[in-house]
């Protein structure tokens, strides 16, 4: 064998699998870019950035949170999402993406 792959290994190559078909829909790299200019956003504030429903971008935006990318924040009747900046491999694709 050429390499072998330990459980911590195949652990980072899930989550940039996951990452990565996340980000490969163009609304949803739209929205992660969109959030990672401002420190918070709600639904409706991304739906009128981005020219679709909120119910469309509330669909979007699960997505990008099951891959870990975004963290939901409820305000009131409000849903806001952030980008979660609390390990290496989204800070590493916040800075390419940025």
């Amino acid at each position: 064998m050429l390499f072998t792959k330990n459980k911590s290994d195949t652990s980072t190559q899930n989550q940039l699998v996951n990452l990565f078909s996340a980000l490969g829909d163009k609304t949803r790299f739209k929205l992660l870019n969109i959030l990672s200019r401002n420190d918070q956003l709600c639904v409706s504030e991304l739906a009128e950035e981005i020219g679709i429903s909120n119910a469309g971008v509330s669909q979007q935006l699960q997505v990008l949170e099951k891959a870990g990318l975004i963290a939901r924040n409820r305000q009131g009747q409000k849903i806001c999402y952030t980008i979660r900046q609390d390990n290496d491999i989204n800070k590493k694709l916040l800075k390419l993406i940025g």
